[in-house]
């Protein structure tokens, strides 16, 4: 099970590159996949938008791994 370090109430959570990389690249494809699908009613836009989308949420799932984790 998954428990966070106990830290200072004013300590703030490290961030890690690869997570706000990762939701970068996903806020590009995914805006870019659904601009192509609004603009030339194609499926790949659709398709694109939704794979941006799913790199955000896994940027975000990742975005705070460069903490200490207790074990």
């Amino acid at each position: 099970m998954h428990q966070a370090a106990a830290r200072s109430p004013h300590e703030k959570p490290r961030v890690s590159a690869r997570g706000v990389m990762l939701t970068l690249l996903g806020v590009v494809i995914g805006s870019a996949g659904y601009y192509a699908s609004w603009r030339y009613q194609t499926p790949i836009g659709t398709l694109g938008g939704i794979a941006g989308l799913a790199l955000c949420v896994i940027g975000t799932s990742h975005g705070h791994e460069g903490g200490t984790h207790a074990g």
